[in-house]
């Protein structure tokens, strides 16, 4: 919440920047995410954090390992995408060089 009836909160709401979606000189880099940086975000420091799947299991939950082998057959789904992709780029940008 921001106080905007007092002259700091309106000062400040005259400062923000809203877009829907991507702005312009932002649409164009690359985007990505990364897991550990978002652990780090959301917790506070020293906490102790477990993931969802593995309690779940600890408690009777049977799926654990199917979604773990499903898990580790995207990864390397993805991985084999992002090679691809890799080179699809790399011969795209070579060609462009000799042309």
């Amino acid at each position: 919440m921001i106080p905007h009836k007092t002259e700091r909160g309106a000062a400040a709401l005259e400062r923000l920047k809203v877009f829907e979606g991507i702005p312009a000189p932002f649409d164009k880099k690359k985007r990505m995410v990364v897991p550990g940086a978002l652990t780090i975000k959301s917790l506070k420091p020293g906490r102790e954090f477990c993931h969802l799947g593995k309690l779940a299991h600890e408690v009777g939950w049977k799926h654990y390992e199917l979604i773990k082998r499903l898990e580790e057959a995207r990864k390397a789904s993805s991985e084999k995408f992002y090679k691809q992709k890799r080179l699809a780029i790399k011969a795209i940008s070579e060609a462009k060089a000799s042309a």
